[in-house]
């Protein structure tokens, strides 16, 4: 009789301990993620905005990019930053190319200055 007490008994302890358990670990889990989250938003909110710096495009950065068709390629950056709304490069650069490059190409930089 004692020994049915005694497992009976145990098995309501061991269920209480179970749930004890689970309830310790997914109190810590919770606690750990919150606290992860309101250190991450801290980091984020006390950090210094990042200031943009200018772009500055030289001769030998195009020719690097170009290759062979120096000209054609910046008429293509240019298109790109029309697209993007970088006005103030693009018109520098279709100024550029309206000044040394090809009749067809000088064109080509005229209709697209057409549009800025």
């Amino acid at each position: 009789m004692i020994s049915l007490i005694i497992k009976s008994y145990f098995v309501i302890f061991l269920a209480i301990g179970a749930g004890l358990v689970f309830i310790m670990l997914s109190s810590l889990f919770w606690f750990l993620i919150r606290n992860r989250l309101l250190i991450q938003e801290k980091i984020i909110t006390d950090a210094e905005p990042i200031k943009p710096t200018p772009i500055r495009i030289s001769s030998k950065d195009i020719t690097a990019i170009a290759g062979e068709d120096v000209f054609a390629t910046q008429l293509d950056l240019a298109r790109a930053y029309i697209e993007t709304g970088r006005k103030q490069l693009a018109k520098k650069i279709l100024q550029f190319v309206i000044q040394q490059g090809t009749s067809i190409q000088q064109e080509e930089a005229k209709r697209l200055l057409h549009y800025l």
